[in-house]
């Protein structure tokens, strides 16, 4: 990869790259702000830093999981790496396409998701990114460039995962913004 000076060389080396930079960006950023910014949110129609940390690891397990792959929600890393029942939340059937990933929720469908920690959030988009990274270093380019099974066969596997992705690079940025507002307030 690039943080060692080798070349890269096929879709997945970039996809991987990405991941690994949102990540590292991502919790650079979280280990200067505190749980109250992490919680707070700027009013009811905004999502906090955890709730958005969370959405960020529910979209990306639910493209790569269901659409990418074509598996059964049990097989998302919330409810395989027993984060649901961690959490003590199972969010199917809500929102959007019923996926659960915040999109289209209502205020009282958000407000009512419980009290997440910070370790439970990272926990949780840290397997998520982890899957996806083991997956994309086993998986040849040529299989990422067939036909995935979801969103009724319209994209590569590729493009799901890159989707996701880039809806979390997106969403970093969202964090960014509500940290910062978080410090003019203070």
């Amino acid at each position: 990869m690039p943080r060692t000076g080798e070349p890269l060389e096929t879709v997945n080396d970039v996809l991987i790259d990405l991941l690994e930079d949102n990540r590292r960006r991502l919790k650079r950023l979280l280990e200067r702000v505190d749980d109250d910014c992490i919680y707070w949110a700027p009013n009811r129609e905004t999502n906090s830093i955890a709730i958005t940390l969370w959405h960020m690891g529910r979209l990306f397990d639910v493209f790569f999981t269901r659409q990418a792959l074509g598996k059964e929600p049990e097989q998302e890393c919330w409810f395989s790496g027993g984060w649901s029942a961690k959490a003590g939340y199972d969010p199917r059937g809500i929102g959007r396409d019923g996926w659960g990933s915040l999109n289209d929720f209502t205020p009282d469908e958000v407000a009512a998701m419980p009290h997440m920690s910070r370790e439970l959030l990272l926990g949780y988009l840290d397997d998520v990114y982890d899957t996806v990274k083991a997956y994309l270093r086993e998986t040849p380019n040529e299989i990422l460039q067939e036909l995935a099974p979801g969103f009724d066969g319209k994209f590569s596997q590729y493009q799901c995962i890159q989707m996701a992705l880039m809806d979390n690079v997106r969403h970093l940025g969202e964090i960014f913004a509500i940290n910062a507002h978080w410090e003019r307030k203070a």
